[in-house]
């Protein structure tokens, strides 16, 4: 086999570990590169299941901490409200190819010489590099958003299960409930208003929760001969996945009740609150996105 060959077939097996990310930019992200998603249409995708139990679950928490609050009477005002939840599961690959190529040209030695101690010897050459580097990177995004009317999940009842689960990131818990019933503490002391302390102090309130994980590898195979040396610095091939999982949850009265057609709606101010944060996460997303080294 001519050298040649050989330094593609070692390029073609130092690939191997890196495109098994998920492909690394060159095609749509799947949101699990470990399970297969295409399933016969009518049965549930394991994508679906998932995304489905993170809703119930950020739905529990919700429930929860509004039943958990209602113990001050002071905030009896929480059964006219609601929740829009948006929830945003964001995956983006990159790739980066930078090869490089260094040739030497050695030279006769420089000797240097001294009347005593010996003379000294110095080996010269000249050094030529060239390198390129490329990459690809594709992001999929996807958004779910639903309302809550809060009097109808009271009915419904809290469940000890939401809150003891052993999951990690958006499977684990939330502390929604938390964030509820601190809330509710404020208001119930009166230090949120200076009107009658059973009447509602806020307009709207509202929770932001981002997981971020990401995994990455690269590969630098080298190759050294008498005048050539190739990839002997920075990686030939690099690949990275970023998974973000995003949770936006905003309280506030419910101005519309729910029909057959429709959610619940919220307020105008807290469509308002809830957009604004919708804006800064898909600023601060595409700001990261861009910052990302490929």
């Amino acid at each position: 086999m001519s050298n040649t060959a050989r330094a593609f077939s070692l390029f073609l097996l130092s690939t191997i570990p890196i495109t098994g990310l998920g492909g690394c930019g060159l095609f749509v992200p799947e949101k699990n590169p470990f399970v297969d998603d295409n399933v016969p249409a009518g049965k549930p995708s394991p994508n679906g299941l998932y995304e489905n139990a993170v809703v119930g679950h950020i739905r529990c928490q919700i429930r929860n901490g509004v039943i958990k609050a209602l113990v001050f009477p002071e905030v009896s005002w929480l059964r006219s409200w609601g929740a829009t939840v948006t929830l945003k599961i964001t995956v983006q690959e990159q790739d980066a190819l930078s090869p490089g190529i260094s040739y030497v040209d050695p030279l006769e030695n420089s000797i240097k010489f001294f009347r005593v101690g010996g003379n000294i010897t110095s080996a010269q050459s000249f050094t030529l590099g060239a390198g390129g580097s490329g990459g690809v990177s594709a992001t999929r995004l996807e958004t779910i958003a639903f309302t809550y009317s809060f009097a109808e999940l009271i009915h419904e009842g809290s469940s000890p299960v939401c809150n003891q689960t052993q999951g990690f990131q958006i499977d684990s818990d939330l502390k929604i409930d938390q964030f509820i019933y601190d809330k509710a503490v404020i208001a119930a002391t009166g230090e949120a208003t200076s009107n009658d302390v059973r009447l509602p102090p806020y307009t709207t309130f509202q929770d932001d929760i981002t997981f971020v994980a990401s995994l990455g590898g690269n590969i630098t195979p080298t190759w050294k001969f008498a005048r050539v040396s190739a990839n002997s610095t920075v990686p030939l091939l690099s690949g990275s996945r970023m998974s973000t999982n995003e949770v936006i949850i905003t309280l506030a009265k419910v101005v519309k009740p729910p029909t057959k057609g429709s959610p619940a709606q919220l307020s105008s101010d807290a469509q308002a609150v809830h957009n604004t944060a919708l804006t800064g996460s898909a600023v601060g997303g595409a700001n990261n996105s861009q910052a990302t080294p490929h």
